[in-house]
Protein backbone atom coordinates (compact mmCIF):
# COMPACT_ATOMS: atom_id res chain seq x y z
CA UNK A 1 0.00 0.00 0.00
CA UNK A 2 1.11 3.42 -0.79
CA UNK A 3 1.48 5.96 2.32
CA UNK A 4 -1.07 7.76 2.42
CA UNK A 5 0.94 10.56 3.88
CA UNK A 6 3.19 10.93 0.45
CA UNK A 7 0.27 13.59 -1.22
CA UNK A 8 0.66 17.01 -2.57
CA UNK A 9 -1.87 19.67 -2.41
CA UNK A 10 -2.32 22.33 -4.97
CA UNK A 11 -1.64 25.78 -3.64
CA UNK A 12 -4.89 26.77 -4.79
CA UNK A 13 -6.91 24.90 -1.98
CA UNK A 14 -5.99 25.75 1.91
CA UNK A 15 -6.49 22.61 3.60
CA UNK A 16 -5.84 21.35 6.61
CA UNK A 17 -3.42 18.48 7.14
CA UNK A 18 -6.23 16.10 8.59
CA UNK A 19 -8.37 16.55 5.66
CA UNK A 20 -5.52 16.10 3.01
CA UNK A 21 -4.46 12.87 5.15
CA UNK A 22 -8.23 11.30 5.09
CA UNK A 23 -8.25 11.37 1.19
CA UNK A 24 -4.53 9.74 1.30
CA UNK A 25 -6.15 7.23 3.45
CA UNK A 26 -8.99 7.06 0.90
CA UNK A 27 -6.93 6.06 -2.21
CA UNK A 28 -4.79 4.02 0.00
CA UNK A 29 -7.27 1.87 1.10
CA UNK A 30 -8.97 0.99 -2.30
CA UNK A 31 -5.40 -0.37 -3.51
CA UNK A 32 -4.46 3.29 -5.12
CA UNK A 33 -0.80 3.45 -7.01
CA UNK A 34 -1.92 7.25 -7.63
CA UNK A 35 -4.60 9.02 -7.32
CA UNK A 36 -5.68 12.79 -8.53
CA UNK A 37 -8.10 14.94 -7.75
CA UNK A 38 -9.58 17.12 -11.13
CA UNK A 39 -11.42 20.63 -10.18
CA UNK A 40 -12.27 22.45 -13.03
CA UNK A 41 -9.78 20.84 -15.16
CA UNK A 42 -6.86 21.67 -12.70
CA UNK A 43 -5.55 18.66 -10.29
CA UNK A 44 -5.58 19.94 -6.97
CA UNK A 45 -4.88 16.77 -5.36
CA UNK A 46 -1.90 14.33 -6.14
CA UNK A 47 -1.54 11.17 -4.11
CA UNK A 48 1.37 8.69 -5.00
CA UNK A 49 4.27 9.10 -7.66
CA UNK A 50 4.60 7.82 -11.15
CA UNK A 51 7.44 7.62 -13.48
CA UNK A 52 4.96 8.10 -16.06
CA UNK A 53 3.43 11.58 -14.66
CA UNK A 54 3.97 13.99 -17.73
CA UNK A 55 2.30 11.15 -19.96
CA UNK A 56 -0.14 10.95 -17.81
CA UNK A 57 -1.19 14.46 -17.50
CA UNK A 58 -0.69 14.59 -21.10
CA UNK A 59 -3.25 11.78 -21.86
CA UNK A 60 -5.63 13.22 -19.59
CA UNK A 61 -5.77 16.82 -20.58
CA UNK A 62 -6.23 15.80 -24.29
CA UNK A 63 -9.89 14.09 -23.22
CA UNK A 64 -10.55 16.61 -20.80
CA UNK A 65 -12.97 18.71 -22.79
CA UNK A 66 -14.86 15.39 -24.05
CA UNK A 67 -14.82 13.82 -20.43
CA UNK A 68 -16.50 17.37 -19.13
CA UNK A 69 -18.73 16.95 -22.24
CA UNK A 70 -19.75 13.85 -22.38
CA UNK A 71 -18.55 11.60 -19.35
CA UNK A 72 -21.76 10.58 -16.61
CA UNK A 73 -21.84 10.76 -13.46
CA UNK A 74 -20.13 8.06 -11.03
CA UNK A 75 -19.91 6.06 -14.73
CA UNK A 76 -15.93 4.92 -14.51
CA UNK A 77 -13.99 5.21 -17.92
CA UNK A 78 -10.59 3.16 -18.95
CA UNK A 79 -7.99 5.58 -19.73
CA UNK A 80 -5.71 2.55 -20.71
CA UNK A 81 -2.48 0.67 -18.96
CA UNK A 82 0.94 1.37 -18.43
CA UNK A 83 3.75 -0.98 -16.86
CA UNK A 84 6.05 0.44 -14.13
CA UNK A 85 8.94 -1.29 -11.94
CA UNK A 86 7.95 -4.61 -13.15
CA UNK A 87 3.63 -4.07 -12.45
CA UNK A 88 1.14 -3.29 -14.83
CA UNK A 89 -1.52 -0.79 -14.10
CA UNK A 90 -5.17 0.37 -14.90
CA UNK A 91 -5.74 3.76 -15.68
CA UNK A 92 -9.79 4.72 -14.47
CA UNK A 93 -11.39 8.46 -14.75
CA UNK A 94 -14.52 9.02 -12.89
CA UNK A 95 -16.60 12.51 -12.66
CA UNK A 96 -18.19 13.29 -9.35
CA UNK A 97 -21.56 14.21 -8.81
CA UNK A 98 -20.50 18.16 -8.09
CA UNK A 99 -23.29 19.90 -9.93
CA UNK A 100 -22.09 23.33 -11.60
CA UNK A 101 -18.06 22.53 -11.23
CA UNK A 102 -16.23 19.72 -13.22
CA UNK A 103 -14.70 17.26 -10.56
CA UNK A 104 -12.82 13.72 -11.12
CA UNK A 105 -10.93 11.27 -9.68
CA UNK A 106 -8.40 9.42 -11.37
CA UNK A 107 -7.17 6.46 -9.54
CA UNK A 108 -4.26 4.20 -11.04
CA UNK A 109 -4.29 0.93 -9.56
CA UNK A 110 -2.79 -2.84 -10.18
CA UNK A 111 -4.89 -4.27 -13.21
CA UNK A 112 -6.55 -6.78 -10.02
CA UNK A 113 -8.53 -6.63 -8.66
CA UNK A 114 -11.83 -4.14 -9.51
CA UNK A 115 -13.00 -1.38 -7.57
CA UNK A 116 -16.32 -2.14 -6.52
CA UNK A 117 -19.07 0.55 -7.43
CA UNK A 118 -19.27 1.29 -3.45
CA UNK A 119 -15.27 1.54 -3.53
CA UNK A 120 -16.02 4.56 -5.60
CA UNK A 121 -18.83 5.67 -3.98
CA UNK A 122 -16.64 6.18 -0.74
CA UNK A 123 -14.39 7.90 -2.92
CA UNK A 124 -16.18 10.22 -4.17
CA UNK A 125 -17.46 11.16 -0.76
CA UNK A 126 -14.35 11.85 0.37
CA UNK A 127 -13.16 13.54 -2.66
CA UNK A 128 -16.66 16.13 -2.84
CA UNK A 129 -15.55 16.90 0.91
CA UNK A 130 -12.42 17.78 0.39
CA UNK A 131 -13.54 20.05 -2.37
CA UNK A 132 -16.18 21.55 -0.43
CA UNK A 133 -13.70 22.17 2.47
CA UNK A 134 -10.75 23.63 0.49
CA UNK A 135 -10.90 27.68 0.23
CA UNK A 136 -9.31 29.14 -2.29
CA UNK A 137 -6.72 31.56 -2.67
CA UNK A 138 -7.79 33.50 -5.23
CA UNK A 139 -10.23 36.41 -5.00
CA UNK A 140 -12.89 34.45 -6.36
CA UNK A 141 -13.38 30.52 -6.08
CA UNK A 142 -14.07 28.29 -9.08
CA UNK A 143 -17.64 28.41 -8.85
CA UNK A 144 -17.68 32.18 -8.84
CA UNK A 145 -14.98 32.01 -11.90
CA UNK A 146 -16.94 29.26 -14.39
CA UNK A 147 -20.02 31.59 -13.62
CA UNK A 148 -18.24 34.81 -14.98
CA UNK A 149 -15.90 33.29 -17.79
CA UNK A 150 -18.64 31.02 -19.70
CA UNK A 151 -20.45 34.50 -20.38
CA UNK A 152 -17.53 35.85 -21.83
CA UNK A 153 -16.44 33.38 -24.20
CA UNK A 154 -19.96 33.11 -25.53
CA UNK A 155 -19.44 37.09 -25.99
CA UNK A 156 -15.57 36.06 -28.08
CA UNK A 157 -17.73 33.55 -30.11
CA UNK A 158 -19.76 35.95 -31.09
CA UNK A 159 -17.17 38.19 -32.16
CA UNK A 160 -15.36 36.17 -34.59
CA UNK A 161 -17.89 36.71 -37.43
CA UNK A 162 -16.67 37.22 -41.37
CA UNK A 163 -13.04 36.99 -41.97
CA UNK A 164 -12.08 37.74 -38.07
CA UNK A 165 -11.19 34.41 -36.97
CA UNK A 166 -8.82 34.78 -34.39
CA UNK A 167 -7.53 37.76 -31.60
CA UNK A 168 -5.91 38.78 -28.59
CA UNK A 169 -6.83 39.00 -24.57
CA UNK A 170 -4.82 41.33 -23.13
CA UNK A 171 -4.98 40.73 -19.12
CA UNK A 172 -3.67 44.03 -17.03
CA UNK A 173 -3.23 42.68 -13.16
CA UNK A 174 -2.42 45.79 -11.13
CA UNK A 175 -0.17 46.37 -7.95
CA UNK A 176 -1.73 45.66 -4.70
CA UNK A 177 -4.17 49.14 -4.10
CA UNK A 178 -5.34 47.74 -0.48
CA UNK A 179 -2.20 49.62 1.59
CA UNK A 180 -3.98 53.13 0.02
CA UNK A 181 -7.95 52.34 0.41
CA UNK A 182 -8.10 52.91 3.60
CA UNK A 183 -5.82 56.20 4.43
CA UNK A 184 -7.97 57.11 1.15
CA UNK A 185 -11.17 56.18 2.38
CA UNK A 186 -13.80 54.92 0.30
CA UNK A 187 -14.59 57.60 -2.72
CA UNK A 188 -11.28 58.27 -3.08
CA UNK A 189 -10.32 54.44 -3.54
CA UNK A 190 -13.07 54.39 -5.39
CA UNK A 191 -11.93 57.14 -8.22
CA UNK A 192 -8.85 54.83 -8.63
CA UNK A 193 -10.83 52.42 -9.54
CA UNK A 194 -12.88 53.91 -11.88
CA UNK A 195 -9.40 55.73 -14.09
CA UNK A 196 -8.26 52.49 -14.31
CA UNK A 197 -11.72 51.73 -15.82
CA UNK A 198 -11.89 55.07 -17.79
CA UNK A 199 -8.37 54.36 -19.16
CA UNK A 200 -9.15 51.34 -20.46
CA UNK A 201 -12.50 52.54 -22.28
CA UNK A 202 -10.00 55.08 -24.06
CA UNK A 203 -8.28 52.14 -25.29
CA UNK A 204 -11.04 50.24 -26.57
CA UNK A 205 -11.97 50.13 -30.33
CA UNK A 206 -15.57 49.39 -31.58
CA UNK A 207 -15.13 45.70 -31.96
CA UNK A 208 -13.67 44.88 -28.83
CA UNK A 209 -14.55 44.81 -24.82
CA UNK A 210 -12.85 45.05 -21.44
CA UNK A 211 -14.27 43.14 -18.32
CA UNK A 212 -12.98 43.21 -14.54
CA UNK A 213 -11.94 40.23 -13.20
CA UNK A 214 -11.76 41.82 -9.67
CA UNK A 215 -9.98 44.83 -7.94
CA UNK A 216 -6.55 44.09 -9.45
CA UNK A 217 -7.25 41.85 -12.62
CA UNK A 218 -8.94 43.68 -15.60
CA UNK A 219 -8.62 42.31 -19.16
CA UNK A 220 -9.16 43.63 -23.05
CA UNK A 221 -10.22 41.70 -26.01
CA UNK A 222 -9.53 42.37 -29.28
CA UNK A 223 -11.03 40.15 -32.41
CA UNK A 224 -8.91 40.67 -35.40
CA UNK A 225 -5.95 41.89 -33.63
CA UNK A 226 -2.73 39.69 -33.26
CA UNK A 227 0.28 40.01 -30.74
CA UNK A 228 2.60 42.13 -32.62
CA UNK A 229 -0.12 44.50 -32.88
CA UNK A 230 -1.14 44.35 -28.96
CA UNK A 231 2.63 44.50 -27.89
CA UNK A 232 2.94 47.81 -29.90
CA UNK A 233 -0.40 48.98 -28.47
CA UNK A 234 -0.55 48.10 -24.53
CA UNK A 235 3.58 47.87 -24.49
CA UNK A 236 3.69 51.65 -23.46
CA UNK A 237 -0.19 52.37 -21.78
CA UNK A 238 -0.15 53.71 -18.31
CA UNK A 239 -2.56 54.10 -15.67
CA UNK A 240 -2.68 57.62 -14.44
CA UNK A 241 -4.87 58.55 -10.83
CA UNK A 242 -4.72 61.46 -8.95
CA UNK A 243 -2.94 60.19 -6.83
CA UNK A 244 -0.25 58.37 -8.31
CA UNK A 245 1.18 56.41 -11.83
CA UNK A 246 -0.15 52.30 -11.17
CA UNK A 247 2.17 49.49 -11.52
CA UNK A 248 0.66 46.60 -13.50
CA UNK A 249 1.77 43.22 -15.14
CA UNK A 250 0.67 43.02 -19.18
CA UNK A 251 0.00 39.55 -20.27
CA UNK A 252 -0.98 38.78 -24.04
CA UNK A 253 -2.84 35.89 -24.71
CA UNK A 254 -3.83 34.69 -28.61
CA UNK A 255 -7.12 33.13 -29.28
CA UNK A 256 -9.17 31.63 -31.59
CA UNK A 257 -12.20 29.46 -32.19
CA UNK A 258 -10.11 26.16 -31.99
CA UNK A 259 -9.21 27.80 -28.38
CA UNK A 260 -12.64 28.60 -27.14
CA UNK A 261 -13.72 25.18 -27.72
CA UNK A 262 -11.06 23.82 -25.84
CA UNK A 263 -12.28 23.98 -22.13
CA UNK A 264 -9.03 23.32 -20.56
CA UNK A 265 -6.77 25.54 -22.63
CA UNK A 266 -9.47 28.16 -22.06
CA UNK A 267 -9.72 27.80 -18.22
CA UNK A 268 -6.08 27.80 -18.49
CA UNK A 269 -5.68 31.22 -19.46
CA UNK A 270 -8.29 33.09 -17.13
CA UNK A 271 -7.75 30.82 -14.39
CA UNK A 272 -3.93 31.90 -13.76
CA UNK A 273 -4.95 35.81 -14.06
CA UNK A 274 -8.05 35.60 -11.97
Amino acid sequence: MIDPTHVSTSPSMQMTDYHSRRLGISFASVGAHLGWVYLAGEIVYEFGQTEKEEWLRSLVSKQISDLVRNLEYMDPKSLGTFSEKGKDFKINIMRLPEGEVPVFVLVAQEVEPELSMRNWEDLSNQVLTFCATGISLREKNLLDFLTITEPIRKKMERSFTGDVHSGVIAFFHLQDLSPFFKPLGVVKSQEILREVTATLHKETRENEFNFQLNPRSYFLFCPGETLDGANHRFGSLYFPSKHLILDYKLKIFPIDREILADDSRFSSIFIENF
